[in-house]
């Protein structure tokens, strides 16, 4: 079992916390940038982060072959193919999927034992969907786990995952539970991954606390940004889509949607940032971005720049765990209209921040949910000087810090 104790010879010592994570947690496009942007927000809060790599070096580079084909097996093989493969082969599955998070824990525990045995007292340790490093971690230390979402929230609606064998999906969680189960205190971003938490993997539900996270892209300038933002109209509707991956946040009914518009006589153009669709190529309806990376000033401009002038953030995704591009735009004073998955119903207050649609509706109701919005902008101008005061008071990373450093802090006093 490893440990450490505070020393009590050293009162003005800031927290130190352990900070699991797969990947480089200085690499803000590790993990959708979550663990760069909680351990920046906790070290603002005066707590000392020292990282625990939970992979090897030449994991983290990518050099290996295992995780190349690994890669292309699961983004590229047929979905049938994998499904039956993970049936019929059910064992073996289950093995590999043990074997991969044990990996993880492995390199989590040594890299612990290393920082101890060096002599460095650490109060805590914590991690961002960590749950594979978790699973046979052995520490005394108090342990935050931190996630956006739980395995039994998204698999149905994450193709990549809907798509495997039951006994593949069925280790997943088995993973989980194991390794969630140690955590003395979890954090979700939204209620919905918090009520998960605790029916479908058993958390205890006065260990779970609900943080809601911060926003990725922010103005430059926040005191340039005012509220009410210019509403849409007939003959300038700018849409925005932010979706690395193109099926499961369903750019194609986004693009459909923009073309109903256009075809009721609405200038409607959807501004797609990330792969997009064939069909946004030569269409007079998309204007297809590219991929931006969050690391790349200029990338950086080009994506605010999209975020203020666009009307409108689109997300009508099949899963969505919480939503951050969303609440990106309402740093700029836009609205969103989004699907009522996962923790998007939260993240966006229907008729108030913007607007929630059944996510099995089709694309005429998402054009009429843009056109009552363009037929009403008293409307959409209440919409947009809320979302821009939720997300100034809820979405900030600094908001999240200072509610997450209190959980931390109560956690290692009760603990000790």
């Amino acid at each position: 079992m490893t440990t450490s104790t505070t020393d009590q010879s050293e009162p003005s010592r800031p927290l130190r916390i352990g900070f699991i994570s797969a990947g480089p947690i200085d690499n803000p496009n590790m993990l959708s940038g979550m663990p760069y942007h909680m351990s920046t927000a906790l070290r603002e809060q005066g707590i000392e982060i020292l990282e625990i790599p939970s992979t090897s070096e030449a994991h983290r580079s990518k050099r290996t072959i295992r995780r190349y084909f690994a890669q292309r097996y699961t983004r590229e093989a047929n979905d049938h193919f994998k499904r039956s493969l993970d049936v019929a082969a059910a064992p073996l599955t289950r093995a590999l999927v043990l074997r991969g998070s044990k990996s993880h824990s492995t390199h989590a525990q040594s890299n612990l034992n290393r920082l101890l045995d060096a002599g460095t007292q650490l109060d805590a340790v914590c991690g961002c969907n960590v749950s594979k490093a978790l699973m046979e971690l052995e520490t005394d230390l108090p342990i935050i786990y931190i996630s956006d979402a739980t395995a039994p929230m998204i698999i149905p609606n994450y193709p990549r995952l809907a798509s495997r064998g039951r006994p593949y999906r069925d280790a997943i969680c088995e993973v989980e539970r194991t390794g969630v189960r140690k955590a003395t205190a979890t954090i979700f971003s939204t209620p919905m991954a918090r009520e998960s938490a605790i029916h479908d993997i058993g958390v205890a539900e006065e260990h779970a606390h609900v943080v809601p996270m911060g926003s990725h892209v922010t103005p430059a300038d926040p005191d340039a940004i005012t509220a009410p933002a210019p509403a849409p109209t007939r003959d300038d509707c700018k849409l925005l889509i932010v979706a690395a991956d193109a099926a499961r946040k369903r750019v194609f009914l986004a693009l459909q949607a923009a073309e109903i518009l256009r075809s009721r006589g609405i200038n409607a153009v959807l501004h797609v940032v990330g792969p997009g669709t064939e069909a946004c190529k030569d269409n007079p309806a998309a204007n297809l971005i590219g991929r931006l990376k969050l690391s790349d000033p200029k990338d950086r401009i080009t994506h605010q720049a999209l975020l203020r002038d666009c009307h409108l953030q689109l997300l009508p995704s099949l899963g969505e765990a919480f939503g951050i591009a969303v609440t990106e735009s309402a740093h700029f004073a836009r609205p969103a209209v989004v699907s009522g998955a996962g923790g998007l119903p939260y993240v966006i207050q229907h008729n108030k921040t913007g607007l929630v649609i059944d996510p099995e509706d089709g694309p005429e109701a998402w054009a009429d949910a843009i056109e009552s919005l363009i037929d009403n902008p008293e409307g959409y101008l209440a919409m947009s000087t809320a979302a821009l005061n939720r997300a100034r008071n809820e979405f900030t990373w600094t908001a999240w810090g200072a509610s997450v450093a209190k959980i931390i802090r109560d956690t290692v006093a009760n603990h000790a």
